[in-house]
């Protein structure tokens, strides 16, 4: 109910003392209703956001999507890649690992994973590509299986490559980019070879860059990293027999070895297909935190607006105005010292309490 409309009920009244008393009191009967809405829209944020992380701590009862890299490098040159491919050397799934990884996911699986990603880098860069197709259709005959790619080589594929994606059911997500590339052609031969192109976010939307903040000294919450972060079981990667809750985990060795930083990486932060009994380890497993979320910042992440390539410093994954934040769960070495005095001045004052009741003589 509007002003307007409260006016059209009160007019009526001939007594204005009487008219303002009635206007005045449906107008805070107005303003009530506001706050409880609001008060209900609050409860509501709050309930889903509870949910949503009751949800994401929950083991799910399978995989939803998976994340491969046919190639680890990029023929684009995005600033603060969340897969540092922009800072990779050359290099490829070796096709008869990636065969063996697949069978085993597909014995501990059953077959039941939703979709599979197969990504880079740029995944076309692999002039082998469409071999990789044939081989997760062997085994995940009902998954749905994408090529996700810049697109820049679909118009340079032979038409092995495309009846390769016919006969596996392909479907190839590109994303967009502002950058000078034949859709239409790329339209053409998807619908000739009857492969469905879908991009990857929307047709009319262009790729935007994003600032991904690293913590270079590991401490931030990682349990509160985990339940905040959009990446965190939701861009599960398998990258050689491991499987990794996100993909900054999984391809942070590119940013190691580009930068000579010691990001660590350690064995609780990814589960091994080939030491794992069955499917529901994997999944408890996802629905955790691991070591490495310490080194996330995310409440810095963010939108930088347009695309724009990478330079290829550390700066645009580092925050200066936070160097040393420090994670609550981490003792402080400030705060060792303060533990380390105040034991001395026990130690110094129980001595003296003692002192007059024995005697200390040095011995010759």
């Amino acid at each position: 109910m509007i002003e307007k409309d409260i006016d059209n009920i009160v007019w009526w009244i001939p007594f204005k003392k009487l008219r303002n008393s009635i206007r005045n009191y449906l107008l805070e009967i107005k303003n009530i209703n506001i706050k409880l809405e609001n008060v209900e829209n609050n409860i509501n944020n709050k309930y889903l956001v509870l949910y949503n992380k009751i949800k994401k701590t929950t083991p799910k009862t399978n995989i939803d999507f998976i994340e491969i890299h046919l190639a680890e490098h990029c023929n684009l040159n995005c600033y603060s890649c969340s897969h540092f491919s922009q800072l990779a050397k050359e290099k490829y799934y070796d096709i008869d690992i990636f065969k063996n990884d697949i069978e085993r996911l597909y014995e501990l699986t059953n077959g039941i994973i939703n979709r599979f990603h197969l990504m880079g880098g740029e995944p076309l860069l692999n002039k082998n590509c469409k071999d990789y197709f044939y081989i997760v259709r062997k085994y995940f005959k009902n998954s749905s299986i994408w090529l996700v790619t810049n697109g820049i080589l679909l118009p340079k594929q032979d038409e092995s490559f495309w009846l390769s994606c016919q006969k596996n059911n392909i479907e190839i997500h590109p994303t967009k980019y502002p950058i000078n590339i034949d859709w239409e052609k790329i339209k053409q031969l998807c619908y000739h070879y009857n492969i469905p192109l879908i991009f990857y976010n929307n047709e009319n939307v262009e790729k935007e860059s994003r600032k991904n903040v690293i913590d270079l000294y590991g401490k931030m919450d990682s349990f509160d990293n985990f339940l905040n972060c959009g990446l965190a079981t939701n861009c599960i990667a398998l990258n050689n027999g491991k499987i990794f809750p996100c993909g900054i985990s999984s391809n942070i060795w590119h940013f190691n070895e580009y930068f000579n930083k010691h990001l660590e990486i350690t064995e609780y932060d990814y589960i091994d297909i080939y030491k794992t009994n069955n499917y529901k380890e994997i999944l408890e497993f996802l629905s955790k935190p691991i070591p490495f979320c310490r080194y996330c910042n995310i409440t810095k992440w963010h939108g930088i607006g347009k695309w724009e390539t990478s330079k290829r410093n550390i700066e645009e994954y580092t925050d200066q105005t936070r160097p040393d934040q420090t994670r609550p769960d981490q003792t402080r070495p400030d705060h060792e010292l303060i533990c380390q005095d105040y034991i001395c001045f026990y130690n110094n004052l129980k001595y003296k309490k003692l002192q007059p009741m024995y005697e200390f003589k040095e011995i010759a």
